[in-house]
């Protein structure tokens, strides 16, 4: 992924870390859970990727639709995420904010039906660590990669990134 126009904003290079980790390329579509404005999803559609994902607040759905008007946005919750409607790689960046862990659970469930290729879960508090391995098996994903990430906070590895291909 180039850095054209960009910026070198903190989400650029953990998009391109996504990218290169699950070794995906232009045309691939990439849907994220709890998407925003769709920041992180920005370098993608920057660099020929096809994006999409789901937000609760229609402004923010708006926002993403106004940046990035070929994206596929749509407003809901993560409990409304379609897993009829398949799309390549789904990504969560919000897990850290969710304590309900049966919800967790469903929503896990659901990116890894959506996904054709993989799922990437990004941020996640290291005291789940043992928890989102269980929760993967109990899915069927293989092939899990589990990684340091840096906090948004303190800067130190007490959370983490997990990728699984489907």
């Amino acid at each position: 992924m180039s850095r054209h126009s960009l910026g070198e904003g903190g989400l650029i290079p953990l998009a391109e870390h996504v990218a290169e980790t699950l070794d995906i390329g232009p045309g691939t579509q990439v849907f994220e859970v709890d998407c925003g404005r769709g920041e992180f999803l920005l370098p993608f559609h920057a660099n020929g990727f096809i994006v999409g994902g789901i937000d609760a607040d229609p402004d923010k759905v708006k926002d993403a639709m106004t940046a990035m008007p070929e994206g596929l946005f749509q407003m809901g919750t993560g409990t409304a995420l379609d897993p009829a409607v398949p799309w390549h790689v789904v990504v969560c960046r919000s897990f850290a904010a969710t304590p309900d862990l049966d919800y967790m659970r469903g929503l896990l469930a659901r990116m890894f039906a959506k996904a054709t290729h993989a799922i990437a879960v990004l941020d996640v508090p290291d005291e789940r660590r043992q928890w989102m391995l269980h929760a993967l098996a109990e899915i069927g994903a293989n092939a899990i990669q589990m990684e340091a990430a840096a906090s948004r906070v303190s800067n130190t590895p007490d959370r983490f990134n997990v990728f699984a291909r489907v």
